[in-house]
């Protein structure tokens, strides 16, 4: 559940930024009233999911911390098979251990079946069940 919240605070950067676009084409072209709507509406959205945010309850985000801090941290090894948080969508897919990097505690991986590489921190990995 507590993915829920960072979902809504990847979106609302975005949202932002096609604000910030809006208005800086407005800048040139103050009365185009696609734009004016555009604006209008994202200001709408980017209030609703501050509201989101909001109204996430905390204890969510609590309970996951609390529940990485009690974990033994999992000693990885290279050729590990293990389930990782893919940054594009939040889903948890298996992947294997390309290298580990102690020195700044992060991990590269490989999504099997995919071929997608990334560098995560080892907490973002679980064992396979």
């Amino acid at each position: 559940p507590h993915k829920i919240s960072e979902d809504l605070a990847k979106q609302l950067a975005s949202y932002k930024t096609q604000l910030q676009q809006v208005e800086a084409a407005l800048s040139g072209n103050g009365e185009n009233e696609d734009l004016l709507k555009l604006k209008k509406d994202l200001q709408e959205v980017i209030e609703l999911t501050k509201d989101l945010l909001s109204t996430q309850p905390s204890e969510t985000l609590a309970s996951s911390d609390s529940f990485a801090s009690t974990q033994p941290t999992h000693s990885w090894k290279v050729g590990d098979k293990c389930m990782a948080i893919w940054s594009e969508d939040g889903q948890c897919y298996e992947a294997e251990i390309e290298e580990t990097d102690e020195e700044n505690g992060t991990a590269a991986i490989t999504f099997a079946g995919y071929g997608n590489a990334e560098v995560t921190p080892p907490l973002n990995l679980k064992p396979v069940e």
